[in-house]
């Protein structure tokens, strides 16, 4: 019996955390480099497009509604904030059976941010995605600064939010850098 407790015991935060959505980062890491191709075949590279503002990297596939609805909303605030150097990359995890739709999928979406297409579930693999819809924000340096599995509605107020946070960081450290 103490054995079970012990066990139990053991998985109970992990557990918790994942039942919450939130995933818990440790400070300063890095997300892994990846080379993706596009819906057009054009190779994507994450280091290449770092540097000039939170990009958030939605893992998603066609058949996961909860997904669909995140990136719906997430449209909306990638509008709003584009301006603002903000960037979303859609990484979608369809398999074989249903690849050949993504496209047309997304074009009927009306998603104007880059889809990437992960056929062999590589890039998945390296972020130890437990689960889709599966979302993380990083900085201009490409550190981790939140991530987030599910969708509810509202968690995209969330994720503006964290969005915000980086890129009001961003701005008055410019702002420090110029008046020395």
């Amino acid at each position: 019996m103490k054995k079970i407790f012990k066990i139990f015991f053991s998985v109970l935060p992990g557990l918790m955390v994942l039942l919450s959505g939130q995933i818990l980062i440790s400070a300063e890491q890095k997300g892994p480099n990846f080379i993706l191709e596009d819906l057009d075949g054009k190779k994507v590279e994450l280091e290449k497009i770092l540097g000039e503002g939170p990009i958030l990297i939605s893992f998603w596939a066609t058949w996961c509604k909860p997904c669909v609805k995140e990136l719906d909303q997430i449209q909306k605030v990638y509008e709003e904030l584009k301006e603002k150097k903000f960037q979303i990359i859609a990484i979608d995890e369809d398999g074989p059976r249903t690849l050949s739709k993504v496209k047309s999928f997304v074009k009927g979406r009306g998603w104007k941010f880059p889809v990437l297409l992960d056929k062999n579930k590589k890039v998945y693999r390296k972020y130890q995605v437990i689960g889709l819809p599966y979302s993380l924000i990083l900085d201009d340096r490409g550190i981790i600064r939140f991530s987030h599995t599910t969708y509810r509605p509202g968690d995209e107020k969330i994720i503006r939010k964290k969005i915000l946070e980086i890129i009001s960081e961003k701005e008055s450290s410019s702002e420090k850098k110029e008046k020395k």
